[in-house]
């Protein structure tokens, strides 16, 4: 799980191009940024999940444990409107395409979640059913897929088992942290409206 500075992420969003959300005189303006892991393992929460923003014009910063890929099960078994193949969600920004939403509304398991409901994100599409990731650039999609960020066991270790709780999905590794990351995004969405990007990155970033 790698653990960048504040200072480390404001020079990747520079030399990316990315928007900072920063309001000194507004508590929880929201930064949410996911980092995929050098070498990601589909069966592991082995990526970094970073929410920072100003709180009495001072940075805070916090670390979750997520996984940004699908897993195993679903790697070997696409769901249905996956079409070309299951959804990994493409490193990049996506400004103002998420909400507080009911993730599986409808369906066992439904809860509160960071949804995909504003806006269109790019995803590969890794379609030859085998346990490894592939990342090509050539087989790419961009649309609404619901590639939420909701959360995963009540309790888990980060090197728990993955096994099928992931379609495409940035899922939290412990139930526990899920519920303060809402905190912080229910506080984000009082002082600045119900909208939210997310930034996905990637170790290699940081090199």
């Amino acid at each position: 799980m790698i653990r960048p500075s504040v200072n480390q992420l404001l020079e990747v969003f520079s030399r990316k191009g990315y928007r900072v959300y920063d309001t000194d005189s507004v508590d929880w303006n929201l930064n949410i940024v996911g980092i995929r892991s050098l070498d990601p393992v589909p069966d592991t929460f082995d990526d970094t999940l970073v929410v920072f923003h100003r709180f009495r014009g001072i940075w805070d910063i916090f670390y979750y444990h997520i996984t940004t890929d699908p897993s195993i099960y679903y790697l070997r078994h696409p769901i249905a409107s996956a079409g070309q193949g299951t959804a990994i969600l493409k490193e990049g920004q996506y400004l103002g395409a998420y909400k507080i939403d009911i993730h599986k509304r409808g369906k066992p398991g439904a809860h509160e979640a960071i949804c995909q409901r504003l806006g269109p994100v790019t995803v590969f599409r890794d379609s030859n059913r085998d346990d490894r990731l592939n990342l090509n650039a050539s087989q790419t999609e961009t649309g609404m897929f619901g590639i939420n960020l909701h959360r995963g066991p009540l309790v888990a270790h980060p090197d728990s088992a993955n096994w099928k709780l992931s379609a495409g999905c940035q899922v939290f590794a412990d139930r526990r942290q899920f519920d303060d990351f809402m905190l912080k995004c229910h506080n984000g969405a009082r002082a600045f409206g119900n909208k939210f990007t997310y930034t996905l990155l990637h170790e290699r970033d940081f090199a």
